[in-house]
């Protein structure tokens, strides 16, 4: 399509019907891609667009034969597809068919956007523009007004964009775009129509200042005298956006507030890896989709516990040892975030640079020496300096090639932190042939203790390369990765375990167009072989067979069967290594089999069931793992939604590390393990601006040990006929409760004001009750944060300042 430059802006009143908006011609004829792939709209869209020096104007007519038929829930911003009717523009103004900016309002006038990239669409990003709705006897129409100062667009005179349309009809599950997208063709952006002929544009000075004022009362009963049950504490701090040119944009905030963020999903964790939590901080999640694409930046890192949280470092001949002598007065579990600056953007050769620094400063614990009768302080956690650096050069046809650098560097005395990254992805031109290559080296610097005048390097690597057709209805893919026993990335990434060779081939038959009682069907059969990198030894190999699926009464379901049939190796659970970082024990699990699978009803309906379960079975040490999760959710009225989560574990002869009597005497349990979830999640929406959120779980776990062993040297197991001497061995009985109440109010353009109240339970550890209700009641009667707080955030655009200083 051609853009049209209009003198007049159009007035924003929803019904995109002034004769300025005549001017452009409309965009039509849009296509599905979903319930059936390549057939025309159910209904007619008309489509125009228009621009000024200031903003890209969008109007869209989206006649409907039944406007009474029109769904229109209400939902809180960037809430996605709900029962609502729906329009989206996205502009891809650098033309790469890789990235691009996405814009959505629902009839409920509630307001979506997003970027979408290579790695898919990143919700946290947020623009402030302008939208309205408007129902009438022909439908409903939309009106879009986006200033320059959302978007990134190359400095030139005459410029081509990629830009599509998109239409949901909620009520026929359709979606709907201008230019076809083609779910049998990989990617989105690729997919695009161009906008030509858009010209004289020069990029506003893109400067905003939000800042906020925050208050927090927070109760927590320490039952000490010298400690206070309640605690104020009033903070202030700003975030700031200043576009450095047309192109790249520094965001920076300063004396960050985090307190309503909300909470953590804890669980107990058997396992020998570390639970990975979800970044929920906006500063971390916002347009941070450059510097996650190569998996290497963990944000959760920054801000987190202390170093020497576990081993608090002390003179423990001078101050004593041991609870009787020293006490742990304070000892912060989480790190003081000082400032955090993120600088990203793409030129117009596709060259797109991301820059992220944050500071954290130094974390101490105080102790009480009773035998000195005096308290002390410990350095837990020095000032850390986090930087990433990314370089992404697009190519032609949905390629790429990605350099990634992440960097910790700690004060003296502790060790610093190096990862460099490179990877790739080639197609070809109809993008339906695909070559992925990654490879990095992690470096660690003066590891372990320090002695004056040495420097120790810890080097590790990893790679990994995969080829497949990627679209079509027949695919494939076959893939080799490898991490080597000292590859480390933990200290600004995520890595659950390294030490790993792996082998993987699978084979993909889609049906993307409605059969039989069925609209789509994925299937897919594969292999894994996984092997220890040092020692080369077989891990695991897996065949698996895969289905997923919707009827025509958009009722989703899905299954997976696996199948183990060699014995398993597992070489981490035993928690042995050599020198070099190698496992040098492993535990024998026999070989099994597992079932899962899933089953979704239709979200239109008032009221709509998701069910999913499994079972595991191992026949020779008559393991069995089942579970089952069972999700209501009720649509009371447009305003209100409720949704119950319930999910229920049990392993049966579950078999685990239960503790060491050093290098060759290590302890296994046969534990039986039950687990229990449950959550209710509740919405009410008072307007597209005002909204109430409950957010409460209780989560139980008992591990109760039945027989204990010695672990041999070839993997197997013999009985031990006692309980070893070790805390691990002890059952486990874990409990956490939370709820998260938070009413927001949008009363201006990316303005705010959160009134939140947090109650969480002190996750302690009760005596083995395998009574959930039981369970449930202590936890309720025990030690309980409270946090109430207030936060207001101000959005202030330079642009609007001048303008109203102006007038």
């Amino acid at each position: 399509m051609t853009a049209v430059r209009t003198a007049t802006p159009p007035k924003l009143d929803g019904l995109p019907t002034e004769e300025v908006w005549l001017q452009a011609p409309p965009a039509t004829d849009f296509i599905q891609n979903e319930p059936v792939n390549g057939a025309p709209s159910r209904q007619r869209t008309e489509v125009r667009l228009l621009y000024d020096d200031q903003a890209i104007y969008v109007g869209a007519i989206l006649y409907d034969s039944s406007p009474d038929s029109v769904l229109t829930q209400l939902s809180q911003r960037d809430g996605g597809q709900v029962n609502a009717d729906m329009f989206g523009v996205y502009l891809d103004t650098y033309l790469d068919k890789q990235n691009a900016f996405g814009f959505e309002v629902s009839t409920a006038g509630v307001q979506t956007d997003f970027r979408a990239t290579s790695n898919g669409n990143d919700f946290s990003w947020n623009a402030v523009w302008e939208s309205t709705v408007a129902r009438h006897a022909q439908g409903w129409s939309v009106e879009f007004r986006i200033p320059y100062s959302a978007l990134r667009f190359p400095k030139k005179d005459v410029q081509s964009w990629g830009i599509n349309f998109w239409r949901s009809t909620r009520r026929y599950r359709e979606s709907a775009f201008w230019n076809f997208i083609d779910s049998s063709i990989q990617g989105f952006a690729n997919q695009f129509g161009v906008l030509q002929g858009v010209q004289g544009l020069e990029a506003p000075l893109r400067l905003s200042l939000m800042p906020y004022l925050s208050g927090y009362a927070d109760h927590y009963p320490h039952g000490k005298a010298d400690k206070k049950d309640l605690k104020t504490t009033v903070n202030g701090g700003m975030d700031i956006k200043y576009g450095l040119n047309d192109a790249f944009t520094l965001d920076m905030t300063l004396v960050p507030d985090f307190g309503q963020t909300q909470s953590d999903a804890q669980v107990l964790n058997l396992s020998p890896f570390e639970v990975r939590f979800n970044e929920n901080r906006q500063f971390f999640t916002e347009g941070t989709e450059l510097f996650n694409k190569a998996g290497l930046f963990y944000s959760r890192r920054i801000g987190a516990t202390p170093l020497l949280y576990d081993d608090l470092p002390y003179d423990r001949n001078r101050y004593g040892e041991g609870p009787a002598q020293v006490q742990v007065v304070e000892n912060p579990d989480k790190t003081s975030l000082l400032n955090a600056t993120k600088i990203s953007g793409r030129t117009n050769k596709g060259l797109g640079i991301g820059l992220f620094n944050a500071v954290t400063r130094n974390t101490y614990a105080t102790l009480r020496s009773n035998r000195l009768e005096e308290e002390f302080k410990v350095l837990t956690d020095p000032a850390t300096n986090y930087n990433v650096l990314v370089l992404d050069q697009t190519l032609p046809n949905s390629s790429y090639v990605t350099f990634t650098n992440t960097n910790v560097t700690r004060s003296a005395g502790f060790y610093n932190a190096n990862v460099t990254g490179l990877m790739t992805r080639l197609s070809n031109k109809k993008n339906s042939y695909a070559l992925n290559l990654s490879g990095n080296l992690s470096q660690r610097y003066n590891k372990g203790e320090i002695e004056e005048g040495t420097h120790k390097v810890e080097l590790g690597h990893a790679y990994a390369a995969s080829f497949g057709k990627t679209s079509g209805n027949f695919q494939f893919t076959v893939s080799h990765s490898v991490e080597s026993h000292t590859y480390e990335i933990n200290d600004l990434g995520y890595l659950e375990n390294n030490n790993s060779l792996e082998n993987a081939a699978n084979v993909r038959y889609n049906l993307y167009k409605p059969f039989w009682k069925l609209n789509n069907m994925y299937n897919t059969l594969g292999v894994e072989h996984r092997m220890l990198y040092k020692p080369n030894r077989l891990a695991q190999l897996v065949y698996f067979l895969e289905t997923n699926a919707t009827t025509r009464n958009f009722l989703s379901f899905g299954y997976t069967l696996s199948w183990l049939p060699l014995n398993n190796y597992d070489y981490f659970e035993p928690r042995s290594y050599d020198a070099n970082h190698a496992p040098n024990r492993r535990w024998r699990d026999p070989s099994g089999w597992e079932i899962s699978g899933y089953i979704s009803s239709d979200y239109r309906k008032r009221f709509a069931l998701d069910i999913n379960g499994g079972l595991y079975r191992s026949a020779e040490y008559d393991r069995l793992t089942r579970w089952v999760g069972l999700s209501p959710r009720l649509r009371v009225n447009d305003n209100l939604q409720l949704v119950y989560s319930v999910d229920l574990n049990q392993a049966l002869r579950d078999f685990g590390f239960t503790g060491n009597g050093g290098q060759d005497s290590i302890f296994f349990g046969n534990r039986t393990v039950y687990t229990v979830s449950n959550t209710l999640t509740g919405t009410y929406i008072f307007n597209a601006r005002t909204a109430l959120n409950l957010n409460m779980r209780h989560y139980w776990s008992n591990a109760t040990y039945k027989e204990h062993y010695l672990l041999l040297e070839d993997g197997n197991m013999a009985p031990l006929g006692y309980k070893p001497t070790s805390p691990w061995a002890d059952d486990r009985n874990f409990n956490a409760f939370n709820v998260d109440l938070v009413y927001s109010w949008r009363f201006a353009p990316g303005s705010e004001v959160s009134v939140v109240w947090k109650n969480a339970i002190d996750y302690s550890l009760f005596p083995s009750r395998n009574d959930y209700f039981l369970n449930l009641r202590n936890t309720l009667q025990a030690k309980q944060l409270n946090s109430f707080s207030v936060k207001v955030l101000y959005y202030l655009d330079y642009q609007v300042l001048r303008k109203a200083l102006k007038s």
